[in-house]
């Protein structure tokens, strides 16, 4: 069997349609990934990703990085508004596009009038790569907080995608910016999260994120030190209670909030958090890249 090396990038862009988006493309030609998991982009920045006519002028004459692309605000009823911001899966060339959709929306335990708002924060799409092998490729971003006090929305969405992965067959990798875990912790165990499931039943970041998840997918960066003891070393050595790596700033403090993960058929050869690369472009977070191996 043809083993398949993917170089993957997640990357929340911050994107919309002003900003520095020829330095966040730039960023992107520099790590070449075969797929890239992105959250936060908007209709008119995809379309500047992609060999299309009606890109920005400025971006007509310069190569395309990818062949084909998935964007959630295309996929979901009603379609999203031309600015509203959603998640994509790009794919380069010697990848193809055989499948895409958002999550379905019964995984998620809300009023109705909510899960559009959900839907649009996911994407998951069905790649066939080199060697003939398919896998699917995800991109999701979870809800933010500021209206909602009684934090029901991010719990609710994660547990709905670790359902979703619990009964999706694998290989499964995962982009997100989870805006979790509060600490991510070098020991899982004490990692914590400000919404974890109740001991008595329901919903919790934790069961996406956490030592003990609902599904089968695992933390690639978690896996990679586990092989890397005197990276892992120097990690804990400068910041004994985390994060294991920066992703994000919340108050001037550090955090690792974006995250990919895969199936344990998947191997990992190296993960890196281009934290300082990307906020240079105009994001707050970290592209996260990470090359790994399909059997």
């Amino acid at each position: 069997m043809v083993e398949v090396r993917l170089r993957v990038a997640s990357w929340n862009l911050h994107a919309s349609a002003a900003g520095r988006l020829d330095a966040k493309i730039e960023l992107l030609e520099q790590v070449r990934p075969d797929l890239v998991l992105l959250q936060e982009i908007s209709r008119p920045v995809y379309r500047a990703l992609l060999p299309n006519p009606m890109a920005y002028e400025r971006q007509r004459e310069r190569p395309r990085l990818f062949s084909w692309g998935a964007l959630s605000t295309d996929l979901t009823r009603p379609r999203g508004s031309e600015y509203r911001l959603g998640c994509a899966v790009l794919g380069a060339q010697g990848t193809e596009l055989l499948l895409a959709e958002p999550l379905n929306a019964s995984v998620f335990d809300v009023d109705d009038p909510r899960r559009p708002g959900m839907l649009r924060r996911t994407v998951a799409a069905l790649v066939a790569v080199r060697g003939g092998a398919t896998v699917t490729a995800c991109s999701f971003q979870a809800r933010p907080t500021p209206k909602d006090p009684c934090l029901v929305l991010p719990p609710a969405f994660q547990a709905g995608v670790a359902q979703w992965l619990t009964h999706t067959a694998g290989p499964i990798i995962v982009g997100i910016d989870a805006r979790a875990p509060e600490i991510d912790h070098p020991d899982p165990r004490r990692s914590v999260f400000r919404s974890p499931a109740p001991r008595g039943g329901g919903h919790g970041e934790d069961q996406l994120l956490g030592a003990e998840p609902q599904h089968a997918l695992t933390d690639v960066l978690r896996r990679h030190l586990r092989r890397q003891p005197d990276q892992f070393a120097q990690i804990t050595a400068q910041r004994p209670d985390g994060p294991l790596a920066v992703s994000r700033r919340v108050a001037g403090r550090p955090a690792r909030h974006d995250h990919i993960w895969a199936t344990p058929d998947i191997e990992v050869s190296d993960v890196r958090y281009l934290y300082e690369e990307a906020v240079s472009t105009g994001s707050d977070h970290a592209l996260v890249l990470a090359d790994l191996r399909l059997p």
